[in-house]
């Protein structure tokens, strides 16, 4: 009989105990047992809280794979896609080329992949819980922001360093807030200046009840027990947006240095490449977990959608489950080598146990019901024999009896890597740098405005100098002369930007002509010099009225949908150059000029296009409220000709329009000529 090769891909608790099950009923000579996992241990999640609250060692939350599956080929290269119809199965190679294997039957253990993008800004701004590495990150995140706080001498900022806030309220969320809590508050003793008062943890739920997933009473002992410890909740509330300040729920916001989401995944991209019927994601099965329609193909854990024998009801993605999946899965494997028939997934949920800081947990176990000290113990107990070594088990458990008696581990181990680009978003009102930092990073605008404030003598609160739209850029000329900022960015809409790193930045800058020679130019343009040096037209320009220069809008607006044809008809009846386009309530949707009318025309745009395929979508505009310095500011800045005025920028509702002809005219106007010019005379009429 030839040997059978059986692929596992996925290294969690349903993939480590179908492998070790198999790798337990076949014998060597009789199957070639192979699983893909992108890192080379198995993660205790269950234990990832506790680590990052000191209460555990890093390393005892991981297994490598390798000594815990000897008789298993384990791979850490990344599995792209699986071609069901042809038992092959495409992965990434150590030098980043395709390669494919063959197989006999697969097993999808993937999982899911943490996503926080379903909150806007989320994944900008929050620390996920999904890996070992991101517990080792957010741990010495917390140590540092003590830190921090220890040596901080403004009383508000100090509050904002040591304020946690902690997004859902499921299991990771409720142990994660619980930990935090318990490190952060048990080792006050060890700084100075820190008060009890000073610190913050806060819990956001969506639902009225923490824990769904045990009884009421339990639900209702964990919040009472966790708000006496010192953890505010926030029940029946829904994170909208998240930023560098905190997070913003539907009638509040809450401040947070420090933001770690619980809550967000999406299918793993193997499995979304998978041609078979899913359902929200996740792999639908038969009873005895072959994906439907595949004889050879088979799925456990978070990644399917999986009924259970014993109540009828879809399989929840806990760890549990995925361990009696993994281990059924393996026997029906078995079973259908040999030719015997497979059995339906059944599985009678044994308990759900839940640490909530403070030696303090609640647990359902075979109808009983715990809370406290005992059930904390109990918890502990559950997951110490979990553990796949005794030699593990006795490592934890000794740390865990260590820390009843010393304080917890404050070392902190710095994480901080290589300059990198990265994103980040933005509220209105939130400021991206301020004058006088030290500079860090170099940013560009994909969405939204900034405004460029600079404080002075004369303006000590700070005046706003620029407004930057999509496209633009801000802060290069600290990092280029090496010294503070010389103004402040503030958001003025809801803000999408990328940061260049200062090193990444210095070193493009350098070898990228264009970009150097933009650089330069920009920093001409923003210079405080070049308006001290015309004092008089600075002078001039702060008091002239923005709503002195405004101009009604060209006649007509035109509709997003307006087709290329009928565009080009409105240009050769009117004078203008420009024609602004709007949606319902007369708000700004974009702009088309006739250069981008000829653009269209010779691109071999068709005379049946509409219009919002080829304006100008959100353009730069100026609000009525701003001063006719930002105006000036805004034309030197982008070169523009006109620029479109709204009633504010939420709205965007059209005012007008403002020319910087006119701007220049009323300038020279009030402003003498420089010593020695005057001004030529006009042309006779």
């Amino acid at each position: 009989m030839p040997k059978k090769r059986i692929v596992i891909i996925g290294g969690g608790f349903g993939g480590v105990k179908c492998a070790q099950t198999l790798s337990a009923r076949l014998r060597g000579g009789d199957a070639e047992l192979i699983l893909f996992n992108k890192e080379n241990h198995l993660v205790f999640s269950p234990l990832l809280a506790d680590a990052v609250g000191s209460s555990l060692s890093l390393d005892d939350v991981i297994v490598p794979l390798r000594q815990l599956l000897p008789g298993v080929q384990c791979r850490t290269e990344e599995v792209r896609n699986i071609d069901l119809a042809g038992s092959r199965l495409e992965f990434e190679g150590h030098d980043g080329q395709a390669r494919h294997l063959d197989y006999d039957h697969v097993v999808v253990a993937c999982g899911n992949v943490s996503n926080l993008n379903v909150v806007p800004g989320m994944a900008d701004h929050a620390f996920p819980l999904k890996t070992v590495g991101d517990a080792a990150v957010l741990r010495t995140h917390i140590l540092q922001q003590m830190e921090k706080a220890e040596v901080c001498d403004d009383p508000a900022k100090r509050r904002w360093y040591l304020s946690f806030v902690v997004v859902g309220g499921g299991y990771s969320g409720v142990e994660t807030a619980g930990e935090i809590n318990d490190l952060v508050r048990s080792s006050l003793r060890f700084y100075a200046n820190i008060r009890d008062e000073d610190v913050g943890v806060t819990l956001i739920h969506s639902r009225d009840q923490l824990l769904p997933e045990i009884s009421p009473q339990l639900r209702e002992f964990a919040r009472k027990k966790m708000e006496k410890a010192g953890v505010t909740m926030k029940l029946n509330a829904r994170v909208m947006l998240a930023t560098g300040e905190g997070v913003g729920l539907k009638d509040d916001f809450v401040r947070g240095g420090t933001i770690v989401c619980t809550i967000g995944s999406t299918t793993a991209p193997v499995v979304a490449r998978l041609d078979t019927p899913k359902e929200k994601g996740r792999l639908l099965t038969e009873p005895d977990m072959r994906l439907r329609g595949s004889p050879n193909a088979w799925a456990v854990g978070d990644c399917a959608n999986l009924l259970n024998a014993h109540d009828g009801q879809p399989s929840p993605p806990t760890g549990q489950f995925a361990e009696r999946q993994g281990r059924q899965c393996a026997d029906n494997i078995v079973r259908v080598l040999g030719g015997e028939p497979t059995r339906p997934f059944s599985f009678k949920v044994l308990g759900q146990l839940c640490s909530i800081g403070g030696h303090s947990a609640v647990a359902e176990m075979l109808g009983f019901r715990l809370s406290g000290f005992l059930a904390w113990f109990t918890w502990r107990g559950v997951y110490l024999f979990k553990l796949p070594s005794w030699s593990r088990r006795i490592q934890v458990g000794f740390d865990w009896a260590w820390l009843l008696v010393f304080p917890r581990d404050l070392s902190c181990i710095k994480t901080d890597v290589t300059d990198r680009v990265s994103h980040a978003h933005y509220e209105p009102g939130d400021y991206i740098i301020r004058q006088g930092e030290p500079p860090s990073g170099f940013y560009v605008i994909e969405k939204g405005e900034v405004d460029i404030v600079r404080a002075s003598p004369e303006q000590p609160e700070g005046e706003v100098i620029a407004t930057l739209g999509a496209g633009n850029f801000f802060g290069e000329a600290a990092l280029l002369n090496n010294r503070p900022r010389t103004a402040s960015a503030r958001a003025r809409t809801p803000l999408e930007v990328v940061i260049m790193g200062r090193h990444v930045f210095t070193t493009i800058s350098k070898s990228l002509a264009p970009l150097r020679n933009a650089l330069t130019a920009a920093i001409t343009r923003r210079s405080p010099a070049a308006w001290q040096e015309r004092p008089a037209v600075l002078a001039a320009l702060r008091s002239f009225p923005l709503a002195d220069f405004i101009e009604p809008a060209p006649t007509p607006l035109l509709q997003p949908t307006d087709n290329l044809f009928a565009v080009t008809h409105q240009f050769a009846r009117h004078p203008s150059d420009f024609f602004l386009v709007a949606g319902a309530g007369d708000r700004l949707e974009g702009l088309i000029t006739l250069t981008g009318l000829l653009h269209a025309q010779s691109n071999g745009t068709k005379p049946e296009t509409p219009l919002a395929d080829f304006m100008v979508k959100d353009p730069s505009v100026l609000a009525a409220t701003d001063s006719t310095l930002v105006a000036a500011s805004a034309f030197r800045e982008l070169n523009f000709k006109m620029l479109p005025v709204v009633a504010d920028k939420e709205s965007r509702r059209i005012v007008g329009v403002v020319r910087v002809r006119q701007l220049i005219a009323r300038i020279l106007q009030v402003v003498p000529p420089p010593t020695g010019m005057t001004t030529p005379p006009l042309p006779p009429a």
